[in-house]
């Protein structure tokens, strides 16, 4: 073997690798050193020899230093020697390796062989990192090991004396208890982990425990700055065993407890009134802003600046969210939306002074915003979620106040004429009704204004987000205005009952005309109401366009509908705002409104976004015959069905005259009579009209000289929205009651209807006129005079030939009438004359005719009426029923009966006043009784209904037989004059009936 030469000086790049690995640095890394070195000399493996030496040295000084450190700690732990001496174990084959790698080396660098040895035996230096990396492990772990036990130590000493602890605020506490879990973490992997978590969690309890009444202590002073540095100590404590969340919610919770104090102390006299409330509500939330500005300054000591924006926000949730019920409570106590508005406004401009202070704030953020809006606007969500309950009840309230009262039972005016000294103090029924029209008149102005001021308040509360809400409730409220109103009619047509002498007929059936211009009062006062409502809903429509444009934040006005129909229900309340665009108290009300709508469900959502989208397609005017609510259409609605009454109200105290009269048609004697067969073959001369059709048409001319000066005043454009469908309304029922007697079908009833009315003049754009307003009431009464009559006509049991002549002469001088008011095409009479002048089998044919004709209404009306009329004129005039023999002679048996009861009853009569008369000259004697008893007097013969009705009605029995007799005279006459009258229905019905079988 040669010898080998000194080996030559080592480059300068090796020169610093070995001064690195002779260092003293505890964080020298072998591996690191070692890959260095490689990748210096990675052509010339031999290059490496000089290296191992200072790597065998290093390695010495890290296990002579291993071995120092488990002397000096003298750990006798059985675990730790084991893994010691294993590890020992482990790098004994590594150090004999090391030197055969040294040896390997030395001996290729002296051979000067060329040829580099394979590169795979360096894995060793991945092997002994490894190993280095595990030794540093077992040294932490060694330190963490003994720290734990000295902080466990120390920190049960410390929990042991609570109070004392508390009253020393031993700073350092919370660094070891930091201390602790981070060696808790490193011997996470070691045997005892779980012992070491129970031992911190029962710590962390103890020492939560005893810092608890310091906390609470400090965060109940008077002043919270004085304890600023305790409440620092208790937060830095309990931040070491992860609860410093308990410190900000004790400091929040117990804070406002003066601010609660001052909200339930107060008395009910301080919010009596809405404005009471509202400067009540001022002054308290001045008092909690104080309370804020006062905390943020302490808060900021405790808790640093970063959460402090999150710290305030708490402290405002616990400040307000405990009083959101009481509030709720309070404003619902006599509710009213001026109320309502009242503490909104107290609370819109608190919420308006809070931005500064969050706006300082650098964490604050658009989520912030939010919370803060949440929070206090809070006790008002209720009223929004149930706006449309809320907002209904108050109006009506307040509109049933504007309701006149009942028309009182006044005193009739025949009594008034007879005691004209109370007639200036008494008014009279049409008076009353005047009095009532004109205050309704006046009712109506305020009545739209409070409309109009709910509308504006639904803005003020809302931003317009709730004004589906608020116009349904303007709805209910106007039909429950318009049920009061409604419910004053009885009272009003009970003053207009029919007296005993106008159901008489004559000239004492004629209308009142003054109740009939009392009624024409009322419809103008409908008339006006239904104007201003119509012109208050134009208004209403393009103020509310702008506030929506406003509260979608449409600066450039509403965009079209289609336009708007591309945007979801999300994109238009879901849009969020920060808190320097809150500034403007209208985009405060605007967001407010948005994250409650937000928070509702998808129907109301919905509804919000279909009434935006209605209200934009909507014409800004509307150009028709009468004024149109487009907005307010609910509302409208309601006046038309109180219009309804009012025009009713109107056409009866024309019409139930009228009726009276007709009433008494069908008993008229005339339609049975026949041609008297004394006059032999005289020439019969042109039938007169009767005294009921004369009537009725008097009746239905005087209309006429009543509307038109009423037409020609200054009431008329009001009177003709009022008038609006009165035909349909008054004479529906008229006609139906025809139609139901004669079954006629919708149809055919529609077309009776259509009778008096032409179809141009309903379709005419322009403004009624003076004339065609006359027009329309002359028809409408016309009308159901015309269904009245045809009723009546169709309610005749039998009709002689001569009463069919009678009754063509009545029609046709009807049908003159009718003309003479508007009905020139009244077919319908002019065909009925027609048809009674002919024979009842030509009648009857012509019904036929137009049964035949199915495809027309008119024709199919006109076939039953005919038809009606034609089978009453074929009925026997002896029998208007049955017709049969077993009828006849039931009718004698009857006849024969009532006759011998009026023979009876006279007798009795005329026995009763003699006895009467003997009795009180004192000539009557005892009765003579035989051996067998008692004579038995003659039993009382049984009253009539009639009879007993005369009989109430007799003065009491005079004391004298003379007077007696007197008092009877008038009801022997009438028997005698039954009895003559029976004798001659017997023998006039004897001569009919003929010879008996």
């Amino acid at each position: 073997m040669t010898s080998t030469s000194p080996s030559p000086p080592p480059p300068p790049a090796d020169a610093a690798l070995l001064a690195s690995a002779a260092s003293a640095d505890a964080s020298f890394d072998a591996y690191a050193w070692a890959e260095e070195a490689l990748s210096s000399r990675s052509d010339d493996a031999a290059a490496l020899s000089a290296l191992l030496p200072p790597l065998s040295l290093r390695s010495q000084a890290l296990a002579r230093g291993l071995h120092a450190s488990l002397a000096q700690l003298a750990l006798s732990a059985p675990q730790l020697q084991a893994r010691v001496a294993a590890l020992q174990q482990a790098t004994a084959p590594l150090g004999r390796r090391l030197d055969s790698v040294y040896a390997h080396a030395v001996g290729g660098v002296d051979s000067g062989s060329s040829t580099p040895e394979p590169r795979g035996d360096l894995s060793q230096l991945a092997a002994l990192h490894a190993a280095k990396q595990r030794l540093q492990s077992c040294a932490q772990a060694l330190v963490e090991a003994a720290k734990w036990g000295r902080n466990v130590r120390t920190v049960v000493v410390l929990v042991e004396d609570p109070a004392r602890l508390t009253a020393r605020a031993d700073a350092t506490l919370a660094p070891r208890v930091r201390e602790m879990r981070a060696s808790l973490e490193v011997l996470r992997e070691l045997p005892g982990a779980w012992d070491r978590e129970q031992t911190l969690a029962r710590l962390s309890a103890q020492i939560e425990a005893a810092v608890k009444p310091k906390l609470a202590a400090c965060v109940r002073s008077d002043d919270a700055a004085d304890a600023t540095a305790a409440l620092r100590w208790c937060l830095d404590v309990l931040a070491s065993v992860d609860r410093a969340a308990l410190v900000r919610d004790e400091f929040c919770r117990a804070r406002p407890a003066a601010v609660h104090r001052l909200w339930f102390a107060h008395g009910e006299a301080d919010t009596d009134t809405d404005e009471a409330l509202g400067l009540w509500l001022d002054g308290f939330y001045a008092r909690v802003l104080q309370l804020l500005q006062h905390e943020m300054r302490v808060a900021r000591d405790v808790f640093g600046a970063e959460p402090l924006a999150a710290v305030l926000l708490q402290l405002l949730h616990d400040t307000l969210t405990p009083l959101a019920k009481s509030f709720r409570d309070r404003l619902a106590a006599g509710f009213s939306l001026q109320r309502l508005l009242s503490g909104f406004r107290a609370t819109r401009s608190f919420a308006g002074q809070l931005l500064p202070l969050f706006r300082e704030l650098e964490s604050a953020s658009a989520a912030t915003a939010d919370q803060l809006l949440r929070v206090v606007f809070e006790p008002f969500r209720g009223f929004f979620v149930d706006y449309n309950r809320f907002a209904s009840d108050a109006l009506t309230d307040a509109l049933l106040r504007l309701v006149p009262p009942a028309v009182e039972a006044m005193k009739p005016r025949e009594a008034i004429d007879e005691d004209d000294d109370d007639e200036e103090d008494t008014p009279t029924e049409d008076g009353a009704l005047q009095n009532f029209a004109q205050r309704v008149e006046d009712a109506a102005a305020s009545a739209w204004a409070l409309l109009d001021e709910s509308l504006q308040q639904c803005h003020e509360f809302s931003g317009g987000a709730a004004f589906p809400e608020a116009v349904e409730a303007v709805g209910a409220a106007v039909q429950q205005f318009t049920l009061a109103l409604s419910a004053t009619l009885p009272a009003i047509r009970q003053l207009r009952e029919p007296t005993a002498s106008a159901a008489l007929g004559g000239s004492a059936g004629a209308p009142d005309w003054r109740q009939f211009h009392a009624a024409l009062a009322l419809l103008t006062a409908c008339g006006a109401l239904e104007s201003d409502l119509c012109a208050l809903d134009g208004r209403v429509r393009v103020r509310m366009r702008q506030q929506l444009a406003q509260f979608l934040g449409e600066a450039a006005g509403p965009s079209s509908p289609r336009s708007r129909r591309k945007k979801s229900v999300a994109d238009t309340v879901g849009a969020n705002v920060t808190l320097a665009e809150l500034a403007d108290p209208s985009k405060l009300v605007a967001a407010v409104a948005k994250i409650w709508l937000h928070d509702e469900p998808p129907a109301r959502q919905t509804q919000f976004h279909q009434f935006e989208l209605e209200l934009l397609a909507a014409p800004t005017s509307v150009d028709a015959r009468y004024p149109t609510a487009l907005l307010l259409d609910e509302a409208q609605r309601a006046l038309r069905s109180w219009a309804r009454e009012a025009q009713l109200l109107t056409y009866d105290a024309v019409f139930l005259p009228i009726a009276r009269v007709l009433e008494t048609l069908p008993s008229n004697e005339n339609w049975r009579k026949v041609p008297d067969a004394t006059l032999g073959d005289l020439p019969t001369f042109s039938l007169l009209p009767q005294d009921y059709i004369t009537l009725v048409a008097d009746l239905l001319l005087s209309l006429l000289p009543q509307l038109e000066p009423f037409a020609e005043s200054g009431s008329l454009q009001r009177a003709v929205v009022a008038s609006r469908g009165a035909h349909e309304s008054c004479v529906a029922s008229e006609w139906a009651r025809l139609g139901q007697l004669l079954h006629l079908a919708p149809p055919e009833l529609a077309a009776c209807q259509r009778l008096l009315f032409s179809s141009e003049a309903q379709r005419a754009e322009p403004p009624p006129t003076a004339t065609q307003f006359v027009d329309l009431w002359t028809a409408t009464v016309a009308s159901g005079t015309l269904a009245a009559l045809l009723r009546a006509v169709c309610s005749i049991s039998t009709l002689s030939e001569l009463g069919a002549r009678q009754l063509s002469a009545d029609l046709a001088y009807f049908h003159n009438v009718l003309s003479a008011v508007g009905g020139e095409g009244n077919w319908l009479v002019d065909d009925l004359r027609r048809a009674l002048d002919s024979d009842p089998q030509a009648h009857a044919q012509h019904a036929d005719e137009l049964r035949a004709e199915r495809d027309s209404p008119e024709k199919q009306a006109l076939a039953k009426i005919n038809a009606c009329l034609a089978g009453v004129r074929q009925r026997p005039l002896w029998d208007s029923s049955t017709g049969t023999r077993q009828g006849q002679r039931s009718g004698m048996a009857t006849i024969y009966f009532y006759y011998n009861e009026l023979l009876r009853q006279s007798e009795a009569a005329a026995t009763q006043a003699q006895s009467s008369s003997a009795t009180a000259d004192g000539h009557v004697k005892e009765p003579q009784q035989d051996d067998d008893g008692a004579e038995p007097t003659p039993a009382e013969p049984a009253k009539t209904s009639e009879n007993q009705d005369e009989e109430s009605s007799l003065p009491p029995s005079p004391a004298d037989s003379e007077a007696e007799l007197a008092a009877l005279q008038p009801r022997m006459n009438r028997l005698a004059y039954l009895q003559t009258a029976v004798a001659s229905n017997l023998d006039a019905l004897a001569r009919a009936l003929g010879p008996k079988e």
